[in-house]
């Protein structure tokens, strides 16, 4: 199957399904485009290399290496190898939930600045049978299996546990690498749950004690744009995504979404960031 059809495939599952596990996968959905994905996605790079922007930063991932892409924020996909193959694990957002609420003290802000890690292979053989668990215990009826959630709890946690001791040394360095590169995680982890009510630079500075001119100084050192490039960035790309996928929510109904006061704000934003008004840009993803 090819890739886009893979993903189309999990959008449509995943709406009833609690995980969703994805073989074979040979690329991303598009290239040189943002994807916003509402989900939690644990890779698993059997071979081959890849490279994406994450939160405007380069990240590579390669043969042996497992990564965790936090839900809601952007993936830019760049290029991937020919020999590229992974199995993806989703989360729906439901399941995400009750997830974190199973770990609590797991910091998930690690996985943004630092999102893949090397697995050696006796540890790759380990999580790929715990892969093969969850593949079946998802796929399995509920009548057949009336504790499926707690199984699929249970085995998600295993294979978090197991990622987390290969990644002991990583996660050590992130505690001790610049305060500045984790201030920016923590900004981009409260854009992706604030976008929509909040759009100012002021309210983010804020939230992490900072002077909205400090704050400002360290985001524009740390990624080259400033925050508020940062933030309608984001916008946009959401934006994006819900006129390409969502045909049954008008205009209006995407502005209101997102937090505009009313859909000619939104046009005129839409149309300086992305050069078209939305109704063209959808018209154009449907051609």
């Amino acid at each position: 199957m090819e890739t886009k059809q893979l993903f189309d495939e999990m959008e449509r599952t995943i709406r009833t399904a609690e995980v969703v596990v994805m073989r074979h996968v040979k690329g991303f959905p598009v290239y040189h485009q943002d994807i916003l994905s509402p989900y939690l996605m644990v890779y698993i790079c059997h071979s081959g290399t890849a490279r994406a922007l994450y939160d405007m930063r380069e990240i590579c991932f390669a043969s042996n290496e497992v990564a965790v892409v936090l839900p809601n924020h952007i993936i830019h996909p760049l290029e991937s190898s020919p020999d590229y193959d992974v199995s993806i694990i989703v989360h729906s957002t439901a399941f995400h939930s009750k997830l974190t609420q199973h770990r609590l003290s797991h910091d998930y802000s690690k996985f943004h600045d630092i999102p893949a890690c090397t697995i050696n292979e006796d540890n790759m053989s380990r999580i790929t049978k715990v892969l093969d668990l969850i593949d079946i215990i998802s796929r399995t009826p509920i009548s057949q299996y009336p504790k499926r959630h707690e199984m699929l709890i249970m085995q998600t946690n295993i294979m978090a546990e197991m990622v987390d001791a290969c990644r002991a040394n990583i996660d050590e360095q992130y505690h001790k690498d610049s305060k500045s590169n984790q201030l920016f995680s923590h900004f981009c982890a409260l854009v992706a749950k604030h976008y929509r009510e909040q759009h100012e630079v002021a309210f983010y500075a804020n939230r992490l004690n900072l002077t909205t001119r400090h704050f400002a100084v360290i985001i524009k050192n740390t990624i080259g744009l400033s925050a508020s490039d940062y933030i309608e960035q984001y916008l946009a790309s959401q934006a994006k995504f819900l006129l390409s996928t969502r045909p049954d929510l008008s205009v209006q109904q995407i502005a209101d979404f997102l937090g505009y006061a009313d859909s000619p704000s939104f046009c005129r934003f839409f149309k300086r960031r992305i050069g078209l008004t939305p109704k063209l840009f959808r018209t154009q993803q449907r051609e």
